[in-house]
């Protein structure tokens, strides 16, 4: 009887401890805008931060990828900090490319002066909504909107 007590026990310890352990799974990335109309999804996207020189100064650049669930686009989002630091914020200047992945031929579009505000930013996670307007070659401006980002920095 003590030995099926004492197994009892055992169960209910190796149980609680297992669900008391820290859950390491990243949280759920997302990255999406509408344009034209349609709106545009990333699967999966990914998200980094890197230095650069531009303009003689070292600066961050968080750039953000991804291609939608169709695979028939390539999504990107560069957020180009004034300096060394990359914070909570609004950034102007910023870029979206919208290319075509499987039609060499057919050109994408972009745009160049997008607007970013980064609500939340640390070392491994970045979330905010961007818009602006994007255009094709010998295209008119067409409007971007509801531009999302929540994405883990790798």
């Amino acid at each position: 009887m003590k030995l099926l007590r004492v197994a009892a026990i055992l169960m209910a310890a190796a149980l609680v401890i297992n669900a008391c352990k820290k859950d390491d799974a990243a949280p759920a990335s997302s990255f999406s805008f509408t344009f034209d109309g349609q709106q545009y999804v990333a699967h999966d996207p990914s998200a980094f931060v890197a230095d650069t020189i531009l303009t003689g100064t070292n600066q961050k650049v968080l750039i953000i990828d991804g291609l939608t669930n169709s695979f028939k686009q390539h999504m990107q989002l560069m957020v180009i900090s004034p300096d060394d630091s990359l914070n909570v914020g609004t950034y102007n200047g910023s870029v979206v490319t919208l290319m075509p992945v499987q039609d060499t031929a057919t050109q994408g579009y972009i745009g160049d002066q997008i607007e970013v505000q980064i609500t939340s930013i640390n070392s491994k996670r970045a979330e905010g909504t961007f818009k602006g307007t994007l255009i094709k070659s010998g295209e008119v401006e067409k409007p971007l909107t509801d531009g999302t980002f929540k994405v883990n920095i790798n």
